[in-house]
């Protein structure tokens, strides 16, 4: 009954929205999918957050890299909602490690003693549902992962009042938090990926101007395998974020660190022929000869 009530209410709430406001709600959640769901965060601060984890929903959206990109909220993907109220953000986060849930000593105790069951036995594992019960293989498949809180995503009216215009803004940071309110937690894959690694500040100049150069493709490891779903999701820079800032470029040998720095060199080079033409020096010291013309 209460699921009910609160169904209608969510719907009689939706009907006062403006058109703006709906049309805000829907762009806000697009970045929200129900099928990439992988669990709950337990713990929250301003530079940290651990979240709990099932080996069923982890297995579903192709594994949790190191590194790799969550997101969290409190918004429902299914449903209209204000986008001006404080809970309508979504908090970025970016994987570092494991983190022991409170019964991590317990649990480890129950999976060595069943493995010493089937020591020995090649054919069968420990986990098998002969060996552990089922009640028991279901609380020991949750695990904790601690995760560095990147910033926050949420709209904003750049328009006037009478004629709103909600935008896409990320702050690098949190502005707030509440120790005992839950977040879900999603891992972003394919366009909600893409959205995230080449969001552009739409209050900027430079990303007004159509300028921006694909640099890539993402990946998070070397065992780079496709039903992790990040195939394919391409990356671009922004010439001009480039310019009058430190940039370091970082990689193993054989990645294509040589080829990347030649394409932005390419690209800001080019910024003499965009549509607002911008002159720009540039001073390569290549003591190994990697980018000394050969003819």
């Amino acid at each position: 009954m209460a699921d009910i009530v609160s169904s209608l209410l969510g719907k009689l709430s939706e009907s006062d929205l403006s058109e703006p406001l709906k049309e805000a709600s829907r762009g806000f959640t697009s970045l929200i999918e129900d099928s990439a769901y992988v669990g709950e965060v337990y713990s929250l601060g301003y530079d940290e957050a651990l979240v709990q984890i099932h080996d069923f929903h982890r297995q579903r959206v192709g594994g949790i890299p190191a590194l790799s990109f969550l997101i969290a909220t409190r918004v429902s993907p299914s449903s209209l909602t204000d986008v001006r109220k404080e809970d309508a953000s979504i908090v970025l986060l970016r994987v570092l490690d494991k983190a022991n849930l409170p019964n991590a000593d317990e649990a480890l105790r129950v999976r060595v003693e069943t493995a010493q069951r089937v020591s020995g036995e090649v054919e069968r594992h420990w986990d098998d549902r002969a060996i552990m019960d089922p009640t028991t293989h279901n609380l020991l498949s949750y695990a904790g992962v601690r995760c560095r809180v990147l910033g926050t995503y949420y709209m904003v009216n750049t328009g006037p009042d009478d004629a709103p215009v909600f935008r896409l803004i990320f702050g690098s940071d949190l502005s707030n938090y509440y120790p005992n309110r839950g977040l879900k937690v999603f891992k972003p894959r394919g366009r909600v990926l893409e959205a995230i690694v080449n969001y552009r500040d739409p209050r900027l100049a430079v990303s007004a101007h159509n300028g921006h150069v694909p640099v890539g493709q993402v990946r998070y490891a070397s065992s780079h395998r496709p039903f992790q779903g990040i195939d394919g999701v391409p990356v671009q820079i922004t010439p001009t974020d480039l310019l009058g800032q430190k940039t370091a470029l970082f990689g193993m040998t054989r990645t294509g660190k040589s080829n990347t720095t030649k394409i932005v060199l390419k690209s800001i080079f080019a910024l003499r022929w965009g549509q607002n033409p911008v002159r720009i020096g540039q001073i390569v010291l290549d003591p190994n000869g990697e980018y000394t013309p050969r003819g």
